[in-house]
């Protein structure tokens, strides 16, 4: 496939981490760092190119990788003898994803992001300098270096998502998977077929063999979100994993090895240890070797200002210049916000789209403009109404 100058293919990168590539590896251990300056780089066999690659089947000067100002790197052929191909797609020009096999004639090099360096991607969004909140998020990196399981614990809306984000992408593996699995969102009696996998006619349904998310997430990061809504009768089952590292597909008779880091995450921990946990005790010290606590968005206030701005900051180039008046700034810092910063995203969301230069409270909140005593059935059609944030506030 040709594409014209300034045009570049847009491979899968299903899975991959979002990390910046700081450096291709080879398989021999070989690692050619690719530092901030210069920001284009000459790969190939001859002597002369930033990027020398010892291989006969190499071209003089092989192909191109230049930095984009966003941290992406795009790859251009130049005109090679064999091509150049990332993933195994022959590409012309493409950019170069964190843990993505770049193939010049018989040489294979993945990009690599620096340990200990998380992408601006998960980093930047988790916004905010109180110290509570500073401190779990360097804890997260600290733990990133080392392969223990994490435990996230925080209510909803929080950020659990993003901080075990910020684990993988700091740790070593980032150059590999990043599987997420919302232990909550998936059907009770297929949570485990999804997690171990299936054999082929291994109950109704099952009509081809199924990898689960442990051999997916192989060399990479398995994220367990919601793990007290994991089935009890399944939980030993997910101990058992944890302790040998093995899994076995449902159906199966033999043992697989994984090697995979678990980062988990829950909203609560309160019952623990009692009749009423949806938690066994057994499995949360096997998962909780270090515990990140996310506090509330009620508990840390005075970082409003700073999410908002970030926040109307990646929606300004949409929609124009956005000022927040006075009167709003002030809505917004007595709300108590018990949905935490899912909550504020989608009340800033909505006041973009809604609000003109200036956002004023009713753009944030437009079910305060309704009278509370009223019946739901007598408010005119032209009123807006938005239940979620209704519930959420406790109306």
């Amino acid at each position: 496939m040709t594409f014209c100058d300034g045009e570049t293919q847009a491979l899968g990168t299903e899975g991959r981490s979002k990390g910046i590539v700081t450096g291709l590896r080879a398989k021999s251990g070989t690692e050619y760092v690719l530092s901030d300056e210069p920001r284009r780089w000459v790969v190939g066999s001859a002597a002369s190119c930033d990027v020398v690659v010892d291989d006969p089947y190499v071209s003089a000067a092989h192909c191109i990788i230049e930095r984009r100002a966003s941290g992406a790197l795009i790859v251009r052929d130049k005109r090679s003898r064999n091509g150049t191909l990332i993933d195994g797609n022959v590409v012309e020009a493409a950019e170069l994803p964190v843990g993505s096999r770049l193939v010049l004639g018989r040489t294979t090099l993945i990009a690599v992001a620096a340990v200990g360096s998380p992408s601006p991607s998960a980093l930047t969004l988790l916004r905010g300098r109180d110290p509570g909140f500073r401190a779990c998020v360097e804890h997260a990196i600290k733990a990133a270096q080392t392969d223990c399981n994490v435990l996230i614990v925080g209510e909803t809306g929080t950020g659990k998502d993003l901080l075990a984000r910020v684990v993988h992408e700091a740790s070593r593996r980032s150059g590999e998977a990043f599987v997420a699995v919302n232990c909550g969102g998936i059907p009770r009696e297929l949570i485990g077929s999804e997690l171990f996998g299936h054999e082929k006619g291994s109950f109704t349904g099952a009509h081809a063999e199924r990898d689960g998310y442990f051999v997916e997430a192989y060399g990479g990061t398995l994220f367990l979100d919601e793990m007290g809504e994991l089935p009890l009768e399944l939980q030993p089952h997910l101990l058992r994993v944890l302790e040998t590292r093995k899994v076995r597909r449902i159906g199966g008779a033999s043992e697989r090895a994984v090697d995979v880091r678990i980062v988990a995450a829950t909203n609560r921990l309160d019952h623990l240890g009692t009749e009423s946990s949806r938690l066994r005790l057994d499995l949360y010290h096997r998962l909780a070797t270090v515990v990140l606590s996310l506090p509330p968005l009620r508990e840390r206030m005075g970082d409003i200002t700073e999410l908002v701005q970030g926040m109307l900051a990646e929606l300004v180039p949409e929609h124009g210049v956005k000022q927040v008046s006075d009167a709003a700034w002030k809505a917004l810092a007595e709300n108590r916000w018990p949905g935490n910063v899912r909550e504020l995203r989608h009340a800033i969301v909505r006041a973009v789209a809604l609000g003109g230069d200036v956002l004023e409270p009713e753009h944030f909140f437009p079910e305060q403009r309704l009278s509370w005593g009223r019946a739901l059935d007598d408010v005119p059609n032209t009123e807006p109404l938005v239940p979620y944030e209704r519930v959420l506030r406790g109306a």
